[in-house]
């Protein structure tokens, strides 16, 4: 590069490429939800959306370009979108998405900003978690304008400080188990409403698919996540803490897809991904054995099926090779 400007570090250049494949993704499903809305007040929010992500992809092109680095294939709208297809899920299903996708943006984005070592590129990562910011309000406030959205447990507030004084605040297995903190609760929330919303896309995504191992693998992610749902209530339930009511994401009864078997795929992969991460946070901050353990099942399975699903994408050559350090051996071995 010219003057005293550094090159983009492995990290830097991770987190750019990863938004941009991110945004290719959340392009395509917005594209088929600005033609298949019908509620006027959530159609202005997935066409601002819709312009964040394409926006973003064109800020990281010109950074890619600028520093000799190849642009992403990524998803792009005209190979992956099929216009004029029925309407999949409801326009409830579209806003909530949204206020999912949004919330992954508020994490990756200040993690990249975390990462960030150049100036223009924490500025770029900066301008993008105020977008996601932005989003995240207005979906927000969209879903309580139209009572579906799902509020966290509420708790009696706590009257005074207290210390914990025995170990067994710690049990889970056997006796009698403490009751949850709130925290814990936060977390366990979550798990049930990131698995609600993955149900609802392997239902739509499995109807519509056109590959019977691929229609199979979400029928599988859908018990999956079914019994990840049960297990989060049981748990709840033990401890009198209402368990989440879901709004309407209904789906529609079309079989025709909308989608690429291969984006379907790659947005399958990414729910499970983001679901892992939400695990091992929640991992992190629970203090109840079982809890800990549940959450290390939880990792467990989902890996599981994110791993099948890779393999499934490499085998049919859709898992774009993401930025690598060079093959030293590989290099060396051409030599001989």
């Amino acid at each position: 590069m010219e003057g005293n400007v550094a090159s983009l570090t492995s990290a830097e250049i991770s987190s750019l490429w990863s938004t941009y494949i991110n945004d290719s993704i959340v392009a395509c499903l917005l594209t088929h939800f600005t033609e298949t809305v019908t509620d006027d007040d959530i159609r202005p929010l997935i066409t601002e959306t819709l312009n964040v992500a394409n926006g973003h992809m064109r800020a990281i092109e010109q950074l890619f370009a600028a520093e000799g680095i190849a642009k992403p294939v990524g998803y792009p709208v005209e190979k992956h979108v099929y216009s004029g297809a029925p309407k999949l899920f409801s326009d409830v299903f579209y806003l909530e998405y949204i206020y999912h996708m949004s919330k992954f943006g508020l994490t990756s984005h200040s993690g990249a900003i975390a990462l960030a070592s150049r100036q223009d590129v924490a500025q770029l990562f900066h301008q993008f978690l105020n977008e996601a910011v932005m989003l995240n309000d207005r979906a927000r406030q969209l879903l309580l304008e139209k009572g579906v959205y799902v509020r966290p447990p509420y708790m009696v507030y706590p009257k005074e400080a207290a210390f914990i004084e025995k170990q067994s605040f710690l049990t889970g297995w056997f006796g009698p188990r403490r009751p949850l903190l709130a925290v814990e609760v936060a977390h366990l929330f979550t798990t049930a409403r990131n698995n609600e919303l993955g149900k609802a896309t392997l239902t739509g995504f499995a109807q519509v698919a056109v590959d019977p191992e691929i229609r199979n693998f979400f029928l599988r992610g859908l018990r999956v996540c079914s019994d990840i749902m049960n297990t989060v209530h049981d748990v709840l339930r033990e401890s009198n803490v209402p368990t989440v009511m879901s709004p309407d994401v209904t789906v529609t009864d079309s079989t025709k897809p909308p989608f690429s078997d291969q984006l379907m795929m790659a947005v399958v992969n990414a729910l499970s991904a983001i679901g892992t991460a939400e695990y091992g946070a929640a991992m992190a901050v629970s203090l109840r054995r079982d809890i800990i353990a549940l959450y290390a099942s939880l990792i467990a399975k989902a890996g599981a099926f994110t791993e099948d699903g890779a393999n499934m994408m490499i085998d049919r050559r859709w898992l774009e090779y993401p930025p690598h350090f060079l093959d030293r051996r590989q290099l060396a071995l051409q030599k001989s």
